[in-house]
């Protein structure tokens, strides 16, 4: 078992087993929070440093680990700012990568799974995904504002999208936007998925919710009008390389299909949902850890499981790391999800807002 699934059996305390490691870890939880409190005080008073970049700063983060559609909702807000004549770019730490320096990702005329790009997933996965298939310019580092500053030596920037930046307080930013998902019961690390308690929401300008609507609803009941907005992630297409060229192809593909499904991401759940919903029969799974990166053994194992279905279906992360292997025509797809936000030009505007009072007349 993944110590994210064991994770998630204990937090929702599974069984008397579950029930008995929650109440084991509960006082470290306590511990956790304790010590999170003190580091939010110390920002709150000035006593840690914070630095700021010349340019404005629109953090997306969350509360809790994985789920919430973090790095989705970065392109989406991106791709939106940049539809406006803005131009972008995205701090990363990228995580799980193991760069040592600075990376800055630029968007290629077109991705090729190559040894060379492959290179690149030292800047972690993540990172990679947004600037090779999606078209992003990156940077990576362990301080966002050195890749901050490195980015603006080299082009002209309008804003900065703190990719899961909401507890990175060591950057200022202009603009607090926290993702809120399934985990509502407040439950702090190790003894549930917060990293930090609800309360600090206050520091939020605007929540989005993707998870457990009803349940955020009603603890957002008091936030100002219009600071909080629904969302889900909908699929939108299947991608695949051909000759080495990045393809679109139809759900429809995956229409009573027998597909193996390869992920290394916290909670695959809702990724076996949306397969499933498009009448896939999903004939055995493949869970590496989150951010795994693939070896040719596992490569081995997958092609192995492969045999006796039509086609392998994995995440689009999963793809940019997958895609150096062989594998037959059209039989390794990635499932493109994005975003979907209601009433998102009202999110839109009020962030462009923000942006152009900060920047002043062009």
């Amino acid at each position: 078992m993944s110590s994210a699934l064991w994770a998630r059996k204990v937090w929702a305390r599974e069984g008397v087993s579950g029930s008995v490691q929650w109440a084991a870890v509960a006082p470290f939880a306590l511990l956790y929070g304790v010590g999170v409190r003190a580091r939010n005080l110390g920002y709150r008073f000035g006593w840690l440093k914070v630095q700021r970049l010349s340019r404005p700063v629109v953090s997306v983060g969350n509360l809790s680990v994985g789920g919430t559609g973090k790095t989705p909702t970065t392109i989406w807000l991106s791709r939106e700012l940049g539809n406006l004549g803005l131009k972008v770019a995205i701090l990363s730490r990228g995580y799980k990568g193991d760069a040592k320096d600075i990376v800055v990702l630029s968007p290629p005329a077109e991705f090729s799974p190559s040894t060379g790009d492959a290179q690149d997933l030292l800047a972690g996965d993540e990172a990679v995904m947004m600037a090779r298939l999606f078209g992003q310019r990156v940077a990576v580092g362990r301080n966002r504002y050195d890749a901050g500053e490195r980015l603006l030596s080299e082009i002209d920037v309008d804003v900065f999208i703190l990719d899961d930046g909401f507890q990175h307080r060591e950057l200022a930013r202009d603009i607090d936007l926290v993702l809120l998902g399934a985990d509502s019961n407040g439950w702090m690390l190790p003894a549930g998925a917060f990293r930090e308690p609800r309360g600090a929401l206050s520091r939020a300008d605007y929540c989005l919710v993707t998870g457990a609507r009803e349940r955020w609803a009603k603890l957002l009941r008091k936030r100002s009008p219009g600071t909080v907005f629904y969302g889900a992630l909908e699929p939108r297409a299947l991608l695949a390389f051909e000759g080495g060229r990045l393809k679109e192809f139809p759900l429809t593909l995956i229409d009573r299909s027998k597909v193996l499904v390869v992920s290394a991401i916290a909670d695959p759940a809702p990724f076996y949902r949306m397969i499933h919903d498009w009448e896939a029969e999903i004939v055995d799974t493949l869970e590496f850890p989150d951010h795994h990166n693939y070896s040719a053994r596992d490569w081995q194992r997958i092609t192995r499981a492969s045999h006796s279905v039509d086609m392998v279906v994995t995440t689009e992360k999963d793809l940019v790391k997958l895609a150096r292997f062989p594998f037959a025509r059209e039989k390794l797809m990635a499932l493109r999800v994005e975003m979907a936000v209601e009433n998102g030009a009202a999110l839109v505007a009020a962030v462009e807002k923000v942006i152009r009072d900060k920047r002043g007349p062009a």
